[in-house]
């Protein structure tokens, strides 16, 4: 990113009467337990009836009006890319951003334990990942793939009157392979006063075992009894782990805020000590992420000033620098609405939420309320700061038009690239996953979308989300990121504690492209088993209330733009290649007992019985609603398209998409030309049409029997039907069975055997679909026909090899053909 043409300098603060002080004293931290506590790893976390109340929500003091300054950011929108995933990265550019990993934590939100205000953590060394979350902890041997969960409510023992809930935070220190798990406990009854932050430590085979060491911060060890420990974060520097908190009084009051530092030798040896520096006029301090041997944090002095504190680790205390920064609006209730009219950002506030240092660069973020920068939705600002004079460089905003950004989470890389973990949403928009890189070339990618946003809270009607996302880098070698993230989906139960938190894995091209496959580290526990189908690759866009329900003809839908066009092509991933084959079972191809019965190969996604057919011909991608239509392409287009993961390898069963919809191809509704040269009519009913391209390359169409025995409640039955017609009309009524003769149960033309058959055609037949109810039947049949040239409108679908006639190497077709036209 570049500097700003002038650099602002900052200006170092004087120590003042109230100004914030450290201890200097060195306090040793309790253990609750004099050995590792054992904790169990379960399939799914269980439910727990949480107490109705709850530590109420502390409202932080407004900041300050600041000064306007001189200069404000000249960040232009985001530009939301389509998201790539590992499996396409051979033709990928070297900074495009891909997904490695993009995996759901479904059982939390099944339990009523995944809040709308879920607060998720994680951290991740080699294939062993510790995610947390409200109310809920989970583990991964895997590298994320899948996931056991921890009990945080009954885990380990509860002080006197205190129980878990709710904050969590999770961070991983490489110099002594120690994961660091934070529970913030609270008053079971009483005065809210006193509660401890609990830091619990395992090596990273200790977290696969369920080997945690405990320790407490605890308000008496800080010097602030009487007080509230709320808000934490952790973060990693060369000696040292830093633990921040806000402080409260029992009345919810702020007390000020907290950084506390714990040697990193005192944790390995177990003697944990630690300093803790105390502020009393600012609040919600963020340690840079990879601060090194000086950790930087900061907080608001007001709209326009941040006071930055640099604590070198051979100094008691830090030393404050107060920057200026592009002037901001706060206060005005972050006000954004989702498309069905509810608010989610009304829990939002101006907080710290993002902290982390690049090189010698600082990044801090925060959320703006609309206005900021004549702005017109909420939006992430971040100050980018040099580290070694504390002057700003730059103001960014990460914004757009139509929906309001918030809960900006950073984290750097071995590179020095800043990657992001934020929230998008209102307008257009139910509250969506976005991760991106804000260095070098600038990536944001939507991974996961929501369908739904918060129900109001029932105590005061607000729709709340946060308080805070996550994003790390992955050691050992930290070049990628992992994030989290989460939605809401489907229809909901009612609860707001059924959100689906979101493990993300992404980075650029080049580091992804050295991903080894996963190898599970060992344990002596039973095998997490895989997540409950379908699952699908990546999000599929959501179908907009507008839109009401699945298109249900063809014809009275526009062709897109030729750049509408590309944009979806480029979201199929034209050009990235095939992706790697994947392992999984093979089953064996079913072989009906009867001519002419439904198949049962992903047969529900083949004729739009299934539950993703509302969302074909939308043509949301990634969020971004690009208008219903159909997509005009090649032959050649189409068979060069890459298959999704969950169905890459076209030899093997696709069990997770046996009722669900694999990306973006299998969601549009595609148009080519190009020649028939030949027909069958199979034992499952489709007419099996060969279609050749420009180039000699070849692929296949399918018409199912316009039935309902066939097609069920499909919402295309009639254009199903007219498509069928078209080609009786034009290529079946031409066939004469006298000119067939029965092989292996098919009638094939006479010059496909050389022999003289002992079953000739009956003349009667009629090889025209039969009127439905009719009761008769239509013989199986395969013919070469006189090339006949063609436009055909249909569904893409990934389909199983079987060593068809016709068949792409990708084995795509138009499954099933909405519309023939004659050229």
């Amino acid at each position: 990113m570049k500097n700003d043409p002038k650099r602002k300098p900052g200006r170092k603060t004087a120590r003042k009467d109230g100004e914030p002080q450290a201890s200097g004293s060195i306090i040793r931290l309790p253990a609750p337990a004099a050995r590792p506590i054992q904790v169990k790893h379960l399939e799914a976390p269980p439910k727990f009836i949480r107490r109705e109340r709850i530590h109420p929500r502390r409202i932080l003091p407004r900041v300050i009006e600041g000064k306007e300054r001189e200069f404000h950011s000249a960040t232009r929108q985001v530009v939301f890319h389509p998201p790539r995933a590992l499996t396409a990265i051979v033709r990928a550019a070297a900074d495009d951003l891909t997904l490695v990993t993009n995996t759901e934590l479904a059982e939390p939100g099944r339990q009523q334990l995944a809040s709308n205000v879920d607060e998720p953590s994680v951290a991740v060394n080699g294939q062993v990942v510790l995610y947390t979350g409200n109310w809920y902890a989970g583990v991964s041997a895997d590298g994320g793939q899948t996931f056991q969960y921890i009990d945080p409510f009954t885990s380990f023992p509860d002080p006197a009157n205190l129980g878990f809930c709710c904050d969590q935070s999770a961070n991983y220190i490489a110099a002594i392979d120690t994961f660091v798990w934070l529970l913030q406990y609270g008053p079971k009854s009483g005065p809210e006063a006193d509660n401890i932050q609990r830091l619990a430590f395992a090596k990273t085979a200790d977290v696969v075992a369920g080997r945690w060491r405990l320790f407490d911060i605890t308000t008496q060890s800080l010097g602030v009894p009487g007080r509230f420990l709320d808000f934490p974060d952790l973060a990693v520097g060369a000696n040292s782990l830093y633990v921040t908190t806000n402080l409260f009084t029992p009345d919810g009051r702020s007390a000020g805020a907290a950084v506390v530092r714990i040697p990193v030798a005192g944790i390995d040896s177990g003697q944990v000590t630690a300093q803790p520096f105390i502020s009393t006029d600012l609040n919600s301090f963020r340690v840079a992420q990879n601060s090194g041997s000086t950790a930087y944090f900061t907080a608001h002095v007001d709209t326009s000033t941040l006071r930055v504190f640099a604590w070198d680790e051979n100094q008691g205390a830090p030393r404050p620098t107060d920057v200026g920064v592009a002037r901001w609006i706060t206060g005005n209730g972050y006000q954004s609405r989702t498309p069905d009219g509810r608010s989610w950002l009304d829990r939002a506030d101006s907080r710290i939420t993002g902290a982390t240092l690049a090189g010698t660069e600082l990044y801090f973020a925060w959320a703006v309320d609309a206005g900021s920068n004549q702005r017109p939705k909420p939006f992430v600002q971040i100050a980018r700061i040099d580290s070694q004079n504390l002057t700003l460089l730059e103001n960014i905003n990460v914004f757009d038009p139509d929906s309001a950004t918030c809960y900006g989470a950073l984290s750097s890389n071995a590179d020095n690239e800043v990657g992001i973990s934020y929230m998008l949403g209102g307008g257009p928009r139910f509250p969506s996953h976005v991760v991106g890189i804000l260095t070098g070339t600038r990536k944001d990618v939507i991974v996961a979308v929501g369908d739904r946003g918060p129900l109001p809270n029932p105590s005061n009607g607000s729709g709340e989300w946060g308080d805070y996302l996550t994003v790390r880098p992955i050691f050992p070698s930290r070049k990628l990121f992992a994030a989290t993230g989460y939605t809401m989906n489907g229809k909901g139960d009612g609860s707001n504690r059924d959100a689906t938190p979101r493990f993300v894995v992404f980075g650029r091209a080049s580091d992804a492209s050295a991903v080894q496959p996963m190898r599970k580290i060992p344990a002596k526990r039973p095998p997490t088993p895989p997540p409950t189908p379908p699952i699908p690759p990546g999000p599929l866009p959501p179908t907009p209330s507008a839109d009401g329900g699945p298109i249900t003809d063809v014809n009275t839908l526009p062709t897109v733009s030729p750049e509408v066009a590309q944009r979806i092509k480029a979201a199929a991933e034209l050009g990235a290649g095939p992706a790697p084959r994947q392992a999984a079972p093979k089953a064996k191809i079913p072989v009906p007992k009867v001519l002419d019965q439904p198949g049962t190969e992903r047969w529900r996604v083949k004729t739009g019985q299934d539950p993703d057919r509302a969302k074909v011909g939308k043509n949301v991608i990634e969020g971004n609603d690009l208008g219903a239509g159909i997509v005009e392409a090649t032959l050649e287009e189409l068979t060069g398209l890459p298959r999704p993961p969950g169905v890459a390898d076209p030899n093997q069963d696709a069990p997770l998409f046996q009722d669900a919809r694999a990306g973006v191809t299998e969601i549009t509704i595609w148009r080519i030309e190009a020649t028939i040269i030949a027909l069958k009519h199979e034992s499952d009913g489709d007419y099996h049409i060969v279609l050749q391209g420009a180039s000699g390359a070849m692929m296949v169409a399918e018409i199912p029997t316009p039935t309902r025995q066939f097609v069920g409640d499909s919402p295309w039955l009639a254009n199903i039907g007219a498509a069928r017609h078209e080609v009786d009309d034009k290529l079946v009524k031409k066939l004469s069975p006298a000119d067939f003769a029965l092989l292996d149960n098919k009638l094939v033309p006479r010059g496909a055997v050389t022999f003289q058959p002992h079953l000739a055609a009956d003349t009667e037949l009629s090889f025209h679909t039969p009127p439905e109810g009719s009761g008769a039947i239509q013989p199986l049949f395969a013919v070469q026909i006189t090339p006949t040239p063609a436009r055909i409108t249909g569904v893409g679908f990934f389909d199983r090899s079987h060593g068809v006639a016709g068949a792409a190497p990708n084995v795509i077709e138009l499954h099933p053909v909405l519309k023939v036209e004659w050229l």
